[in-house]
């Protein structure tokens, strides 16, 4: 964790770190209830499109937290957005096996990995409408 000098969590280390985490525990949260449960059933949107959006969102946040801010493209923070949501969409499913109605499936990480993809393509586009770099 990033301490500052009279040893409290930097401000900035929050505010980028804590959205991702609250991310990822909304995830889990979803991912955690039985098939049929009213949190489930009363979900607005499609799961696929839950999926896709959830981990737009997710990638969205890891990018800003890595690149410590949007401004200017970083492949690196790119790649690490990138490896870090799918490990994460593959270990949501694995745990998926052990709730009761629920099982693990590809696909679902397939669609987990196109939000991924789209996040990182739209935050490319920022760069160059908005960031203009």
């Amino acid at each position: 964790m990033k301490f500052n000098t009279q040893g409290k969590l930097n401000p900035l280390f929050l505010s980028l770190w804590g959205p991702v985490v609250l991310q990822m525990g909304l995830i889990f949260y979803f991912s955690s209830q039985p098939k049929g449960s009213p949190a489930l059933e009363s979900f607005p949107l499609p799961a696929g499109i839950g999926h896709l959006l959830g981990y737009a969102l997710l990638a969205f946040l890891l990018y800003r937290a890595f690149n410590r801010g949007l401004a200017g493209w970083s492949f690196i923070a790119g790649r690490n957005t990138f490896c870090f949501a799918f490990i994460y969409a593959v270990s949501d499913e694995i745990h998926q096996l052990f709730v009761p109605g629920r099982q693990a499936s590809v696909f679902d990480v397939l669609i987990d990995a196109a939000g991924i993809v789209l996040a990182l393509f739209l935050i490319a586009v920022l760069q160059v409408t908005i960031f203009r770099r």
